[in-house]
């Protein structure tokens, strides 16, 4: 709009409700590139008169052409819309430069956080504006990745480059394939803030590692095979432990009808009671060496041997790949690393035992947010993990093994481009994050770029799960999400839309609503239509009302109603 006023030889005026004088409105403005030589500036503490009461427009039109003549641009909606309207200027409201829903709660934290959560409105704010986005959806991956994403796994990396400084650690690897985003705005921090600490990226899975990990075959090193049997096949169970079915065959007793196709459920008890003693424990712990030795000639090639103090970062769950990991560099004789996760899990949340001691790898482990093993932290809220997990997606494939290539270990993936996620819109994802981490003001005399941003990133998170818009929820809800199986094979959309057929069938199914982590009710909720939408909330607002009412069928009545609310 300025370049063709500039073209046209049309005057421009700036207005301003400020304490600021003309000439510092000015400065900031030629700084920027917005100033030209025939350009004037109105401020309402030269004049005492603002915008907000229209007197500072009435000394627009009587210095310069009519009010029919004048273009008002602005976002405030009433001093730069409401006001001139009334006095005959016609008005553009400009909302893109204000704070949306997401940067408001970022702006509201700013004083229990040192100023830097205002830093992360402002630098959420700079991205959307510097970043193009061709429609609803593109616009919807943007926002959420500055306003959301961005903010979140920024308070994470910088923890961690806290305590890599309180703790004199040297280097700090970022585990595949959550760990790819997280190294890259480490790098650009890393650079910002000029520390130094070297910044590395380690291809690793709970394939490629937890088998490897594998010393005595007891329940701690074992757990996260058994941990999802009811969603594995026979050959799938048994391609954890690098086995095939008649490799095991002699040593079960099974009916012979037995395919591996069937359920892991038919054989995982008669196999897991043969690991504590017996020739199958043996093949077991054969097929785990075979895995250390080539593992271990990788760690070293990429430094995690090294005589030097080190980290290494992943999300969390129940830790069993971060627990290989440790457990193989102190094999290998390296000095354990210390962990860095956003959070650690119960194990017994997960079906999975609580060992009596606590292990040296979880006494070497910092938790960003919660360790709900060690009763610390915050409880985590529902949607919580499924959002970090798209906000940490990686471009490539899960680590399925290692093989030797002209003379160095190179990590073989079950796919060398992640398309589906790709498609979906990463490039874009990484490039708002990217352009964010440049934008961040980190400056220490105006900032503290280590403060404590957990409460309010939380409530990002909480703000989405639980109120997105349409575009939103039809954007972030086709993310292509793999789960725990971490398979592009098995990836699916987060939302579908609900119709009354769909929400019979479900409660018949005695899946209604769907709350578990691999699906987002309140985003298929704001896919659907407006009936269904009001329906639900009707029996949300009947639930509430009669919430502590009492007797037989008032209970069951309650109960039916809060299944439909999602309660």
């Amino acid at each position: 709009m300025l370049d063709r006023c500039q073209a046209q030889g049309l005057p421009v005026v700036y207005t301003s409700d400020t304490y600021f004088p003309a000439t510092f409105i000015e400065d900031r403005l030629n700084s920027a590139g917005l100033w030209f030589s025939d350009s004037r500036c109105l401020v309402s503490s030269e004049h005492a008169e603002s915008k907000a009461s229209g007197r500072l427009f009435e000394r627009l039109t009587s210095e310069n052409n009519s009010p029919g003549q004048i273009l008002h641009m602005g976002d405030h909606p009433h001093s730069d819309v409401a006001v001139p309207l009334r006095r005959g200027i016609e008005t553009r409201w400009c909302t893109s430069g204000r704070l949306n829903k997401y940067e408001e709660i970022l702006a509201d934290a700013a004083t229990t956080t040192a100023g830097f959560a205002s830093s992360l409105a402002g630098a959420s704010r700079m991205t959307r504006l510097a970043t193009t986005a061709t429609d609803d959806r593109e616009a919807a991956i943007r926002d959420v990745a500055a306003g959301v994403a961005a903010p979140a796994l920024l308070g994470y990396v910088l923890w961690i480059l806290k305590r890599a400084q309180e703790l004199s650690l040297e280097r700090l690897v970022f585990l595949a394939r959550d760990g790819q985003i997280l190294a890259e705005l480490a790098r650009t921090l890393v650079s910002r803030l000029q520390l130094p600490i070297e910044i590395g990226y380690l291809y690793v899975s709970r394939k490629s590692t937890n088998l490897a990990a594998t010393f005595s075959a007891d329940e701690e090193e074992t757990g996260w095979i058994f941990r999802d049997v009811p969603s594995l096949s026979i050959a799938k169970f048994l391609a954890r432990f690098d086995l095939q079915w008649d490799d095991i065959a002699q040593f079960l007793d099974e009916p012979e009808d037995v395919d591996v196709t069937h359920s892991a459920s038919q054989i995982s008890e008669a196999l897991r009671a043969q690991l504590t003693e017996g020739p199958l424990r043996e093949l077991i712990l054969e097929r785990a060496s075979r895995r250390r030795e080539i593992l271990t000639d990788y760690f070293r090639q990429e430094g995690l041997l090294d005589d030097v103090s080190q980290g290494i970062i992943d999300f969390g769950g129940v830790g069993s790949q971060v627990r290989a990991v440790h457990a193989l560099v102190k094999n290998a004789g390296g000095r354990a690393p210390r962990i860095f996760l956003i959070g650690l899990d119960n194990p017994k949340d997960a079906g999975l035992p609580m060992p009596a001691q606590e292990p040296e790898w979880v006494a070497d482990t910092d938790c960003y947010l919660y360790d709900h093993r060690r009763n610390q932290g915050i409880k985590r809220s529902r949607g919580f993990g499924t959002c970090v997990q798209m906000f940490c997606a990686a471009d490539h494939g899960t680590v399925t093994g290692y093989r030797r290539e002209d003379g160095a270990v190179v990590p073989d993936l079950s796919v060398r481009v992640n398309k589906p996620v790709i498609e979906w819109g990463l490039n874009l994802y990484n490039t708002t994050l990217s352009t964010f981490s440049e934008h961040l003001v980190l400056d220490s005399d105006l900032v503290d770029p280590y403060a404590d941003v957990r409460d309010v990133t939380c409530d990002l998170i909480t703000a989405l799960w639980t109120q997105p818009d349409q575009n939103e929820a039809a954007a972030w809800g086709s993310f292509p999400f793999e789960g725990a199986q971490a398979s592009e094979e098995t990836s699916k959309s987060l939302v579908h839309r609900y119709t009354v057929l769909s929400i019979c069938n479900e409660m018949i199914a005695g899946k209604f609503p769907n709350l578990g982590w691999q699906h987002w009710y309140e985003g298929s909720l704001a896919i659907s239509g407006p009936a269904i939408r009001k329906g639900l909330k009707l029996a949300e607002s009947a639930y509430r009302s009669s919430e502590k009412k009492s007797g037989t069928v008032h209970t069951a009545l309650v109960a039916g109603i809060r299944k439909l609310s999602g309660r």
